[in-house]
């Protein structure tokens, strides 16, 4: 096919386009506002998500997980008792709230698989979905390294 060819179905293509506003409106469309939508809406990564941390049994191990959660991801914890916990989360201060049950670093030691509560706040979504995946691996990297360093091993 020679070049004056194509140059001539392009032309034709193009007054076909100019006779069609409706196609023409979609090209636009879909070329910048799709594309600025796109690059502006709300990341779906984890960035400062407010958490809050109930620890009840107040141990090295307890204090290694709370410092495991820092920025970008999330926001300083704020340390704050069970009673609150509700009223903060009730009030949006909050998307996250782990609970750290009394005893948690001897049942730890001793072998056993304590229960963390992680409490998410789920109407922000794109945090809730993401963050919970974030906080569970933490606590889980965060418990087996210091259980290893606790019992000497």
């Amino acid at each position: 096919m020679r070049i004056s060819t194509t140059w001539r179905l392009g032309i034709k293509e193009l007054w076909g386009l100019a006779r069609n506003p409706a196609l023409l409106l979609l090209i636009v469309w879909a070329f910048t506002a799709q594309i600025y939508a796109a690059a502006t809406v709300m990341p779906e990564v984890l960035s400062k998500a407010p958490i809050s941390i109930v620890d009840e049994d107040r141990s090295p191990l307890s204090s290694r997980i709370a410092a495991a959660f820092y920025p970008p991801q999330f926001n300083p914890p704020q340390l704050i008792s069970l009673s609150q916990m509700d009223g903060r989360m009730d009030a949006g201060l909050d998307t996250f709230a782990l609970v750290i049950p009394p005893g948690f670093q001897r049942d730890v030691l001793a072998g056993s698989t304590p229960a963390i509560q992680l409490n998410v706040d789920a109407t922000r979504m794109a945090q809730a979905f993401a963050g919970a995946g974030y906080v569970q691996a933490i606590v889980f990297r965060r418990g087996r390294g210091i259980c290893t360093a606790l019992s000497g091993g």
